[in-house]
Formats: structure tokens, C-alpha cells, sequence
């Protein structure tokens, strides 16, 4: 089934518009859809990094779970489901902070990317990849993402995160 995808204004109202989920289809100028991302941080203050599925595209990369929100959906309620689909959690909306919201303004297609933290111990071993799009979990330091992006490993972009997470903790 082809997910259908709202589209919204720059101030974060629906335009009546709906698109399928298809890299094919591109938006108009001044058109974006919504893409939720959310970092668990533990106790230790250590993230929570997935590995994308090999065959995806940007196959193995680590990253926060993310995703987009659905046509029906508000922001909350996409990056629950991406949580649940992803890696198998279930948690509470009052477990989710809002901390930025971001545009992202591209060639095809443009978000408006809404970042969750969620701080939580949760173990490793009672994740769960259900859909297939992750293959792998760990913890990392903040210094270990910063050398992961400097490697490869993690996405360059990813990077405002760090000034992100320093006055989270400070």
C-alpha cells in the first residue's frame, strides 16, 4: 500500500493537497511535508543510533529513528508510529519533547522536520526491527557520533545535533 502524505504551507497548515509517497512526485515551491526525527538519550547521556537497512538507499548509515508523517497524522502521532515501526517502542506522547523545528528546503521536495527528544533508558535487547528498514542499534557518546558523521558513518547534516544536545544537558 502507498502511503498518502499531507501537504502543508511554511507556517505548518495543510493545503488540502495529499501526495503519494513517491520520490517521482515533487511539490510545488512553498509546499512541504512534515518529517519527524527523535534521539533517545539514556541516562549516561549516550544516543541511540540505528543502522539503515543495507539495501536502502544511504544503505548502513547510522542515524535517529525518523521518518515522515502520514496523511491523517499530526507530528506526535508520526514519530510514535515510526518509534513503534522502527524499533519496536511503544512509549507515552508526555515521554516526547519537542526541542527544534527545521525547514528543509530542496530541489523536489521540502520538509518541515519536527526533532523529538526522548530521554529514556531503554535496553537494547528489547528492540525490535520490525519493518525492516533497521538492522542494527547501539549507543554512542556525543564524541563518538561527532567521529562517525567526520568518517561517514552518520550523516553530515545530523551535526546540528550536537549544539542541540549540549544545551540539553547543560
Amino acid at each position: 500500500m502507498i502511503e498518502k502524505l499531507d501537504v502543508y504551507n511554511k507556517n505548518k497548515e495543510k493545503t488540502g493537497k495529499t501526495i503519494e509517497r513517491n520520490p517521482k512526485e515533487k511539490l510545488e515551491k512553498g509546499e512541504y511535508i512534515i518529517a519527524v526525527q527523535c534521539w533517545i538519550i539514556n541516562s549516561d547521556g549516550n544516543i541511540l543510533l540505528t543502522q539503515r537497512k543495507l539495501n536502502k538507499k544511504h544503505g548502513g548509515m547510522w542515524e535517529p529513528t525518523s521518518g515522515l508523517v502520514i496523511s491523517g497524522e499530526n507530528s506526535v502521532q508520526g514519530i510514535k508510529r515510526e518509534l513503534l515501526e522502527e524499533i519496536g517502542i511503544d512509549i507515552s506522547e508526555n515521554d516526547l519533547k519537542i526541542c527544534k523545528e527545521i525547514i528543509e528546503e530542496r530541489e523536489n521536495v521540502s520538509f518541515l522536520r519536527d526533532i523529538y527528544v526522548l530521554r529514556k533508558d531503554i535496553s537494547l535487547n528489547t528492540l525490535n526491527f520490525k519493518d525492516g528498514e533497521v538492522i542494527n542499534a547501539k549507543y554512542v557518546s556525543i564524541e563518538e557520533f561527532l567521529n562517525m558523521i567526520n568518517q561517514g558513518e552518520s550523516f553530515e547534516w545530523l551535526k546540528y545535533f550536537v549544539d542541540l544536545y549540549k544545551s540539553l544537558l547543560y
